[in-house]
């Protein structure tokens, strides 16, 4: 059965409204940001498993051929180290791309079994070295995030080494002593104004969760396939009841009016000459999902960030999400090559020596081994 496609709501200026009214417009911008924030997000919960494919089909099996090729780079550079003769820079820098590939391939790759070249080469053992680092990074974060969240740290209470886990226990923590301070301040008399406040606040939530009910019910009364005798005509009302009873449960004031329009409940007129005070509560429930609807993207976009790499302040949209997987593809390729022709040029110990001599150990700060691998 063809479904109708759904009107979009909008209020328009008519003959004999030539101008919207200040609440008009709020309505008809509130509507226009839902619409892009739900496109935006229908785009991400599409383009997320299409790339999710794509890292599976292409970026994952090159990333196990270039894990390999550095394991193979690090057999080939111990058995020239004790083969052969090196002066001490050769040495020095035979040592650091042993190290450096070691610690990249236990690191990220768990490759625990390079741990003793690790170690012979490094002159230090791999295990006390990541534990004296993580010790050191766990009391900067500590420091840090009690300074940035005025959150108190307990010994032991965090483990800064899963990010995840951290996140997860910040976010209870911060909960924890933001309930603390409400209970406090709930306990501390209220005065007149604050009372007054809270109970505005409270008469709008149920004027607000009113109209959103009488929407509801107009559409029950119309759509009640229960009532309906024609099997098709049943069949469409009860996918329509499906649709007025998930939007109803997410208080998706936009959808429940696109449903009156789509079913002819309302026409244009009747959003045209929707009363100002109505509005007002209308634009109050619209707001309300917009935030909810950009707390979902944001949060789907930060879940990217951490899966990419991509840091705060670049920019990220699906169409470049796409397009960063893309270039990590074509540098992993790049990479591969570069390493397959290294592989063939070290076995020969002549030609590795003129290639050591041009080569420089990085700077800390710039350690990037396989730009010049």
């Amino acid at each position: 059965m063809p479904h109708p496609k759904t009107k979009a709501i909008c209020i328009e200026e008519t003959p004999q409204q030539a101008h919207l009214s200040p609440m008009q417009k709020k309505f008809n911008e509130l509507i226009q940001k839902i619409d892009a924030q739900n496109k935006l997000l229908s785009t991400w919960q599409e383009t997320i498993p299409q790339c999710q494919q794509e890292i599976a089909r292409k970026l994952t099996p090159l990333q196990d051929t270039f894990c390999t090729h550095q394991a193979e780079m690090v057999a080939l550079l111990d058995n020239l180290y004790t083969t052969h003769k090196f002066t001490h820079s050769q040495q020095n820098k035979i040592e650091y791309l042993i190290t450096s590939l070691c610690e990249e391939l236990i690191s990220q790759h768990g490759r625990d079994d390079l741990k003793p070249i690790y170690d012979y080469y490094s002159g230090h053992n791999y295990d006390d070295a990541i534990q004296e680092n993580n010790e050191l990074a766990d009391e900067l974060l500590k420091s840090m995030f009690e300074k940035e969240f005025g959150v108190e740290f307990n010994d032991d209470e965090f483990d800064f080494s899963n990010p995840e886990e951290t996140a997860a226990r910040l976010k209870e923590k911060m909960q924890e002593q933001q309930k603390q301070a409400e209970e406090f301040r709930a306990k501390r008399k209220k005065s007149a104004k604050q009372l007054a406040k809270e109970a505005r606040e409270k008469e709008e939530e149920a004027v607000t969760n009113k109209s959103i009910q009488a929407i509801y019910r107009q559409l029950v009364a119309a759509l009640h396939p229960d009532r309906e005798l024609d099997p098709m005509e049943r069949e469409r009302k009860t996918e329509l009841m499906q649709k007025v009873t998930v939007a109803y449960g997410k208080k998706d004031l936009l959808q429940l009016l696109e449903l009156q329009m789509n079913i002819e409940q309302i026409d244009q007129r009747g959003i045209n000459h929707i009363a100002e005070d109505r509005l007002k509560q209308y634009n109050a429930i619209l707001q309300n999902q917009l935030t909810e609807l950009r707390h979902k993207v944001k949060q789907m976009e930060m879940d990217i960030r951490r899966m990419t790499g991509l840091a705060p302040h670049e920019h990220l949209s699906p169409k470049r999400f796409s397009t960063l997987l893309d270039a990590d593809i074509r540098m992993l390729r790049t990479q591969i090559n570069r390493m397959q022709h290294n592989l063939r040029l070290f076995s020969d110990v002549t030609q590795f020596k003129i290639w050591l001599k041009s080569y420089h150990i990085p700077e800390p700060e710039f350690d990037s081994l396989f730009d010049d691998f």
